[in-house]
C-alpha cells in the first residue's frame, strides 16, 4: 500500500500495516473527528482520528522507529469514542483518558490480534504498554510523535501554517539517546508557539467550548434515560448523532438544535454571571534542545521560552468563562 500524507509525503508500507489500516477498527476512525462535537458547529474543523493515526505511524517511520512502534502508533487512538474526548467531560473524567481505559477490552474483542498474528506479531507485547515506545509517547512536557503530529496537522489546517515551514521544523528534529531533540532554540520556541495555537487558541475557542458543553450534557441525559449505552459511543460520529436525534427527550433535541444554530456568546470573567465555565486538561511542551554537548529543556536556557510557557500555564489554569449574549 502507498500512503500519501499532507505533512510527511508518500510512503510504501509493509503488509502488516496495510492489513491493519484496512481493518474495520482503523477505518472507523475516518468517522471520528479530532475536534469532537465542534465539527457540528464549524464543519471546517474536520480532521479525523484516522488522519492523525496514519500521521503518527508515518512520523515514527520517518524518525527511524521500528515496525512494532509504527504498529503501536497506528493503533494508539483506535479506542477513541464518537466525538473523541467529549465522553471525558460527560463522565467527569479529568484525566481525559477514557479511550485508554477501554483500549485493552476493545483490542481483545477486535480483528487486530488476528491480523497481527497472521504476520508473526504478538499484540500483547506491542499494544498494551505504549510507554515502551519512546518516539510514540513521552510524559509532558517532552515531545513525542503523538503531540508533534496533532500540533503540526492542526496548525497547518486551521491556522494556515505553511507546509514549507513544517518541513523545515521536521528537519530540526534529532533522535539522541532515544529522545526527540530539537537542534536549535529558535525551532523549539517555534514549536511552543504552534502548540499554544492548538491547546489555547483552538481548544478554548468559544464554539469548541459550547459544543463540548452541550454534547456532554446530551450524552449524560441519554445515558440517564437509557436511550444509549456506553457501547454506542463506539459508533462513528454520524451514526452516533443519528441515534441521538431519535431521542424522545425534548431537552436533548433542544440541545442538538443549538449545534445547528448556536447562540452568540462572549468571553467574560469569573466575576460575571457566566453561563459556561470549562477548564481543560493542562497541556504544555518544553522541547529538549542540543546546546554544545548538553541536552536541556529549552525553558532552562531561554527566558523567551520560559515566559511563553508561563503564559500557557496561566491560561490553562484559568480556563474560560462564557456568557450568552
Amino acid at each position: 500500500m502507498i500512503i500519501e500524507d499532507v505533512l510527511y509525503g508518500s510512503f510504501k508500507v509493509e503488509e502488516v500495516l496495510t492489513g491493519l489500516i484496512r481493518s474495520q477498527e482503523i477505518q472507523r476512525l475516518k468517522g471520528v473527528h479530532m475536534a469532537g462535537p465542534a465539527v457540528l458547529i464549524n464543519s471546517a474543523w474536520n480532521e479525523t482520528r484516522y488522519e492523525h493515526s496514519i500521521g503518527v505511524m508515518l512520523l515514527i517511520r520517518k524518525l527511524g522507529g521500528t515496525i512494532e512502534e509504527q504498529i503501536a502508533g497506528l493503533l494508539h487512538d483506535v479506542s477513541h469514542t464518537a466525538f473523541s474526548h467529549v465522553v471525558d467531560l460527560a463522565l467527569s473524567n479529568k484525566n481525559d483518558d477514557y479511550h485508554e481505559q477501554i483500549k485493552t477490552q476493545l483490542i481483545e474483542q477486535s480483528t487486530i490480534p488476528t491480523i497481527l498474528k497472521q504476520y508473526g506479531f504478538d499484540y500483547r507485547q506491542i499494544l498494551f504498554d505504549d510507554e515502551q515506545w519512546l518516539l510514540l509517547e513521552q510524559q509532558a512536557p517532552l515531545l513525542c510523535c503523538d503531540r508533534i503530529d496533532y500540533t503540526l496537522r492542526e496548525v497547518h489546517r486551521y491556522f494556515s501554517v505553511p507546509i514549507q515551514k513544517i518541513h523545515q521544523f521536521l528537519k530540526s528534529i534529532k533522535i539522541i539517546e532515544d529522545q526527540i531533540v530539537i537542534d536549535s532554540i529558535e525551532w523549539a520556541i517555534w514549536f511552543i508557539d504552534q502548540y499554544q495555537k492548538v491547546v489555547i487558541d483552538f481548544f478554548y475557542d468559544p464554539r469548541n467550548i459550547c459544543s463540548y458543553e452541550w454534547m456532554a450534557k446530551i450524552i449524560q441525559l441519554s445515558l440517564e434515560n437509557q436511550e444509549i449505552t456506553l457501547t454506542d459511543l463506539m459508533m462513528t460520529d454520524s451514526a452516533f448523532l443519528k441515534k441521538l436525534k431519535s431521542s424522545d427527550s425534548v431537552e436533548i433535541i433542544q440541545l442538538l438544535d443549538k449545534m445547528d444554530r448556536p447562540p452568540k456568546c462572549s468571553v467574560c470573567s469569573s466575576e460575571d454571571h457566566y453561563d459556561i465555565q470549562q477548564k481543560k486538561k493542562t497541556r504544555i511542551v518544553d522541547p529538549l534542545v542540543k546546546v554544545a554537548d548538553d541536552i536541556v529543556s529549552v525553558s532552562t536556557i531561554s527566558p523567551i521560552a520560559q515566559v511563553k510557557l508561563e503564559k500557557i500555564l496561566h491560561a490553562s489554569h484559568k480556563g474560560i468563562y462564557l456568557k450568552f449574549d
